[in-house]
Parts: C-alpha cells; structure tokens; sequence
C-alpha cells in the first residue's frame, strides 16, 4: 500500500513563489473543488517556477512534491490550458539559462571524483571540447546573422514577458495529485509495469 505524502514544508526564504515579480499575472487553473493533496495553485506555480529554472521536469516534481505521471495528466487535461501554455514557457525560458550551464561544462567540465579502495582521493574537472564545438557549431551562425539574434533575443524578451501572465492563469484543478513514490525513482522494480488510469 502506498503511503501518501505530505507537502515539504519550504522556506519563505528560499521559495522562489515567495517573489511577487515572477509570478504577478499567473492565473492557475481552475478547480471545481479543493483537494490538499491536489494540484493547487501554489503547487502548480512552484513546479512551474522550478521547470522554468531548471528544465528538469523531475526537479519541479520534487519541488512541488508530485509524480510526473501526475503532472503529465494535468498538463494533458483540455481544461488546463493554461498550466499546458505556462509549462511550454518554462522550457523555453529554461533553455536559455541552460546554455549557460553548457558553457561552463564546456569550459569548466564536470567535477569527476577519483576513488581508491573505496576511499575518495581526489576530484578533478575536465573541460568538454566536444561540447565547446556544438555550441559553437550551432551559435556562430546566430552571432554572424545579427537579424536573426535580434529575433532571437526579441523572442525570449517577450517569452519572460509572458510567463508571469502565465503562471498567474492557473487556478486549482481538480484532478488528484499523486504522491512521488520510489518507483518514481526505481522504475525497474518487479510490479512497476502496471500503468495508473
């Protein structure tokens, strides 16, 4: 039997939802009835605002404490539109930020640990020349073409534009928030074949 689980507590502090500015206009989607344990509009924004940081759709989860099954359902709903609008936002604001990241693997590399008999001697950072040529490969061309980094940078401006007017959308839905559970995490697991409906 599978337990539920309660709401992280978060830190005003640290809760990126604490801030007014990102998500002055967002609109949740609408429930007809209130669950706790449901996609409420806090819970929609935090998964948002984390989806929109991060790109990693399994760090928003966590963050908003649901499965992705449960928010691949919501977003799949024809009356959660504006989750679905929001969600699309998130990635593309989240692709602009990673590129960042990229580049520092690019130029940094990646912290790889050095054990010896089960003891952890040392780390070390190796740049990535590989991911220095693609992005170089696939920026270039944008750099060379100043018409199309202006659309480009046009179309992101007016994407950071949009997503406070698309987190403020959101109301409460009515569809049932499920937990994260270890097989979340462990899909391999003897009896993890059987889909939820």
């Amino acid at each position: 039997m599978a337990t539920r689980l309660k709401p992280v507590p978060v830190d005003p502090a640290n809760d990126p939802i604490a801030d007014p500015a990102i998500l002055a206009d967002y609109q949740p989607v609408e429930l007809q009835r209130t669950r706790a344990d449901g996609w409420t509009a806090m819970r929609q924004r935090r998964f948002l605002v984390v989806l929109a940081e991060t790109g990693s759709i399994s760090e928003a989860c966590a963050f908003a404490g649901v499965s992705s099954r449960s928010a691949y359902r919501l977003r799949q709903r024809s009356d959660a539109k504006s989750f679905s609008d929001a969600w699309d936002q998130a990635l593309r604001l989240a692709t602009v930020r990673l590129t960042t990241v990229a580049f520092e693997r690019a130029l940094k590399g990646t912290v790889r640990e050095l054990w010896r008999d089960d003891h952890l001697v040392g780390t070390t950072r190796t740049p990535s020349d590989r991911m220095l040529m693609f992005l170089l490969q696939h920026l270039l061309p944008r750099i060379n073409a100043p018409s199309r980094l202006d659309a480009f940078d046009a179309t992101v401006a007016d994407i950071r534009a949009g997503f406070p007017a698309a987190l403020d959308a959101l109301a409460d839905n009515p569809v049932e928030m499920v937990p994260i559970e270890n097989r979340d995490f462990f899909p391999d697991q003897p009896g993890d074949m059987a889909e939820d409906t």
